[in-house]
C-alpha cells in the first residue's frame, strides 16, 4: 500500500503531495489544473482579502466551493492568464472542501519562494519535462548567473525559455533592495519571460506574483518563431498565439531595440525540422540535425541590443565538440565572450547526467568578419551543491527554509568573484 503523505507545516512538497492524493482519490480531473486553481485562490485571498473573508472551510461544502469560485473569478480578473480556461474548480463541492481544509492553515506568501518554486516544479511532472530536454535549473546556478551578469533596475531582462520563471524571480530579488519609489512596477515593466509550455507559464506567473507583488510579462509563445516565418510554424495547434517576441515587444513598447540582458537555460533535447523556421537562422545547416539549443543561442544573440549581456546554459558539446566549431566561430563574431563556466555532472541530477556549461558574453556593436584575439576566462565549478544522487548537499548549520545559495554546499561565490576580477583585469565593461 502506498504511503500516505503527512502534511508538515511549511513543507509545501508534503502539502502538495497530500493535495495530489486527495484530487486523485475522488476525481478524474486534471490534477495539475485543479490543485493549481486551489493554490491561486489561496494566493489571491492572502494578498487581497480581509481577515474576515479569508481562505478556509465554511459552514457547508457548497459555501466553501462558492468562496473558492469567487476568489478564482477575482484572481483571473486581477491576473489574466494565470488560470487556463474555466476558472471554476471542476471538483465536487465535498471534494473541494476537503482540499481547502488541507491547506487553509498554511501561508503561501510567508513561505520562501524557492520552497514554492520546488513544489510547483514537482507539480508540473518532471518526467514530461525531462522528455523535452527541459531540466529544472538548480537555484544556486541561477543565482550565480544573475550575480555574474548583475542586471540593474533600469535594464530590461528576458528569459525566452523561462519555464517556472526561476531566472526572473532571482532577478527580481537581486534588485529588490535597489528599487525606489521612482521605479514604478518593476516586474511589469522590466522583466519578460516566454515559454511554449502552458503550465510552465502559469507557474511562472504565480511565482512572480509571490516574489515581486507584481504581474511580470510572462507569455506563452514559441520563442524560436521569427517574423518572416511565424505564419508558417504551427503554434496555434498547441494553444499559443502566433506571435514572435518582436511582435510582443512592439505591442508593448514604442521603441524596441533589443533587451539589455538575457538569462536562460533553453531546452537541450529536440530537433527542429520545419524548413520555414530553419531558413531564418544563420546557424542552421542542411543535411544535419538542428538541435533546439543551437537555435536558441542565435535567437538570444539577435534579441540583445548592442552591448547587451548574455548568460546561457548549454550542453558541453557546444563548447568543445568538433562538429560545432562553425557555431563557435559564428558566435565569437557576434559577441565578446567573457567567460565560460563548466558545471559538474551532478548539477542537473537527478534528471540527467548531461554535462553543461554557462556562456557569459556581450553583444558586439557590429559583427566582426574574423574572430578576434580576446582573452576568455574558463572556470570550472567542482561543487554544484548536489550529491551523486541529485540531492542537495547542505552546508553545516543550514536550515530547510534558507535560500539554495545559502543552504547548498557549492563553490559559486568564488566563481562570481573570479569572473568579476577577470573583467576588471582585462578592462571588460561587463557591468552596465
Amino acid at each position: 500500500m502506498a504511503k500516505r503523505h503527512r502534511i508538515r507545516a511549511g513543507d509545501w512538497e508534503s502539502i502538495v503531495g497530500r493535495l495530489q492524493e486527495l484530487v486523485l482519490a475522488n476525481s478524474g480531473e486534471d490534477e495539475f489544473q485543479e490543485i493549481f486553481k486551489i493554490l491561486v485562490a489561496k494566493l489571491y485571498a492572502e494578498k487581497f482579502v480581509s481577515r474576515g473573508a479569508r481562505f478556509g472551510v465554511r459552514e457547508s461544502a457548497a459555501a466553501t466551493a462558492n468562496l473558492v469560485h469567487d476568489l478564482l473569478a477575482k484572481a483571473t480578473a486581477q491576473w489574466p492568464g494565470i488560470v487556463d480556461g474555466d476558472p471554476r474548480s471542476r471538483l465536487a463541492d465535498d471534494h473541494l472542501a476537503v482540499c481547502v481544509q488541507a491547506i487553509a492553515g498554511h501561508s503561501i506568501c510567508d513561505t520562501n519562494f524557492e520552497v514554492l518554486d520546488g513544489f510547483f516544479e514537482y507539480l508540473v511532472s518532471r518526467v514530461a519535462k525531462g522528455a523535452k530536454g527541459q531540466y529544472f535549473t538548480p537555484r544556486q546556478v541561477v543565482e550565480c548567473c544573475v550575480r555574474v551578469v548583475d542586471p540593474l533596475p533600469d535594464e530590461t531582462v528576458l528569459d525566452p525559455a523561462c519555464g517556472s520563471g526561476g531566472f526572473l524571480v532571482h532577478v527580481a530579488n537581486h534588485n529588490a533592495a535597489r528599487l525606489t519609489t521612482s521605479t514604478p512596477r518593476y516586474c511589469a515593466s522590466k522583466l519578460w519571460g516566454c515559454d511554449f509550455d502552458k503550465r510552465a507559464v502559469q507557474v511562472a506567473k504565480a511565482l512572480m506574483l509571490v516574489a515581486g507583488n507584481d504581474n511580470a510579462n510572462i507569455h506563452q509563445l514559441n520563442s524560436l518563431a521569427l517574423a518572416n516565418a511565424s505564419d508558417l510554424v504551427d503554434i496555434a495547434a498547441n494553444g499559443a498565439p502566433r506571435l514572435t517576441i518582436e511582435d510582443l515587444m512592439r505591442s508593448k513598447t514604442r521603441r524596441f531595440r533589443g533587451f539589455d540582458v538575457i538569462l536562460t537555460n533553453p531546452p537541450f533535447a529536440g530537433e527542429i525540422r520545419e524548413t520555414a523556421l530553419l531558413e531564418g537562422y544563420d546557424v542552421a545547416r542542411r543535411n544535419r540535425r538542428m538541435e533546439r539549443d543551437v537555435l536558441f543561442l542565435e535567437r538570444c544573440v539577435r534579441l540583445l541590443r548592442p552591448g547587451g549581456r548574455l548568460g546561457i546554459v548549454l550542453p558541453h558539446n557546444k563548447f568543445g565538440g568538433g562538429s560545432w566549431a562553425y557555431l563557435r566561430e559564428w558566435l565569437v563574431r557576434q559577441i565578446r565572450v567573457v567567460a565560460v563556466l563548466g558545471l559538474d555532472r551532478s548539477a542537473f541530477l537527478p534528471h540527467t547526467h548531461q554535462k553543461a556549461s554557462v556562456l557569459f558574453g556581450m553583444k558586439r556593436d557590429k559583427p566582426v568578419r574574423r574572430p578576434m584575439r580576446e582573452p576568455v576566462l574558463f572556470v570550472l565549478s567542482e561543487a554544484s551543491g548536489k550529491d551523486s544522487a541529485g540531492k542537495v548537499r547542505e552546508r553545516p548549520g543550514a536550515l530547510p527554509d534558507h535560500p539554495a545559495w545559502e543552504r547548498a554546499d557549492h563553490d559559486f561565490e568564488s566563481v562570481v568573484d573570479r569572473i568579476a576580477e577577470f573583467a576588471r583585469t582585462h578592462n571588460v565593461a561587463w557591468s552596465a
